[in-house]
């Protein structure tokens, strides 16, 4: 099957024999982003609205193809919905002149071949439907190529691997893209299991992978290049950090060139902020409201189209002031609304990970549990410690065999930084310390 671009769309036939391909998937259309304020329009919040933006950017940067590695809609009871919004976004690349490519995932297996169907033609081609390998060359006016090898899901779930039928093909003329729903490395999975070798050994320049929602690339400078694009629109707080699509570059004979642009109008994600040593509530919630602050302003820089970004606020440190944060931490989650620019961020959730303000010495000189714990921490620290422990000391070395002699911990038999003294020492004195807070937590608690 070939596709050929019109001699209209591209007006820089001059420039390298390079094909720019806009790289999605998991757009899962149908569905909206989660846990965000009622306030929220959930027509901005939405796949649908991601998938428009996906356009406009594909548009403004006059890519040549539009590759998308399943689960464009989200199961068959979006049909109706997904329809409207994804036939609006295939007729403007349509008019572009900028094909679109896609296979079916383990979401969309049975309600995307129905849309393709009804879709105005010359609008999308779908590959690989019923679970065969298909290929479709894209020609520039100028002769430049690109093969596209695409499978589909022929039904929810596919425990073997698709690569097993697959025959690579010498392709010398043009660079080869894979498209392909599948769960990398994963060979008990139900979605279509591969392995990272298999992909080497089916060859071609790049593997866009669907599936699993966080994008990455794996390309360590042999063999095809492998790029999971994520979700371009997060829908909850499990998917964090900036979603969007990628740019790549398929030239002939060379290393791809992959790029992420950020283009997700929702951000979930988490900060840290540190309350070491604070005493007043009031120090405490300017300094909470700081950190969102800063933490959104560079988020919001780092991409210009988001527009709700939802935190996770974990509050760390030692301080007076931990069991009192307790009450705050409602209010906060509830009420905090900061504008950024043409952007809000929110609190969806605190954490309060501080701990009490202690004095070691002052405990260990007690004659009750926490004094013994505080003794033995004390003893950690110190380089002749254990001396006055024995049993801690045994306890000790018998931990550091273990992880050395056990199967389990094979890779890192070797690793000192993991089984040594030092590293066996913190280990313990981590959960001597967690044991020693939740012991005087108790007691502040019977107070």
């Amino acid at each position: 099957m070939i596709a050929v671009l019109p001699d209209a769309a591209r007006s820089t036939l001059s420039s390298p024999p390079t094909m720019r391909v806009l790289c999605t998937g998991d757009l899962h259309i149908g569905r909206r982003s989660t846990r965000l304020p009622a306030s929220v329009a959930a027509a901005t919040a939405s796949c649908a609205s991601a998938w428009s933006a996906i356009v406009d950017h594909a548009i403004d940067q006059g890519v040549d193809v539009v590759a998308i590695s399943g689960d464009l809609v989200d199961q068959t009871n979006r049909f109706y919905e997904s329809l409207g919004p994804l036939e609006r976004g295939l007729r403007r690349l349509r008019d572009a002149s900028i094909p679109v490519v896609a296979v079916a995932g383990n979401h969309d297996h049975d309600v995307l071949p129905e849309l393709a169907r009804v879709l105005p033609p010359g609008c999308l081609t779908l590959l690989g439907v019923g679970g065969t390998w298909e290929r479709l060359t894209i020609k520039r006016p100028g002769g430049e190529r690109l093969h596209v090898d695409g499978w589909s899901f022929p039904r929810q779930h596919v425990t073997a691997s698709p690569l097993v039928s697959h025959v690579p093909r010498e392709s010398p003329d043009a660079p080869v893209l894979g498209l392909l729903h599948a769960d990398l490395d994963a060979p008990a999975s139900l979605y279509a299991p591969v392995s990272l070798a298999e992909l080497r050994r089916a060859g071609g320049d790049l593997w866009l992978l669907g599936h699993v929602h966080a994008g990455h690339v794996r390309d360590d400078g042999t063999g095809p290049c492998v790029l999971y694009p994520g979700s371009p629109h997060p829908m909850d707080p499990g998917e964090p950090g900036a979603h969007g699509v990628w740019i790549v570059q398929l030239t002939r004979g060379q290393r791809p060139s992959v790029q992420h642009v950020p283009l997700a109008c929702v951000r979930y994600d988490a900060i840290d902020v540190d309350l070491t040593d604070v005493e007043h509530v009031g120090d405490a919630r300017l300094l909470i409201v700081d950190g969102v602050r800063s933490a959104a302003e560079r988020m919001f820089a780092e991409a210009g189209r988001l527009r709700h970004l939802s935190l996770r606020v974990r509050l760390t440190g030692r301080c007076s002031l931990h069991r009192v944060l307790d009450a705050e931490l409602g209010r906060l989650a509830d009420d905090l609304q900061l504008d950024v620019g043409a952007g809000s961020a929110y609190v969806e959730l605190v954490e309060n990970g501080t701990r009490p303000r202690r004095d070691l010495e002052q405990i260990a000189a007690g004659n009750d549990a926490p004094a013994v714990i505080a003794r033995v921490l004390r003893d950690l620290e110190r380089a002749d410690g254990l001396t006055a422990h024995p049993a801690l000391e045994r306890a000790l070395r018998e931990a550091a065999s273990a992880v050395r002699t056990a199967r389990a911990f094979e890779s890192l038999a070797t690793d000192d930084a993991v089984t040594g003294d030092a590293a066996m020492r913190a280990a313990m004195s981590r959960q001597a310390s967690f044991l020693l807070d939740e012991l005087l937590s108790q007691q502040e608690g019977v107070r």
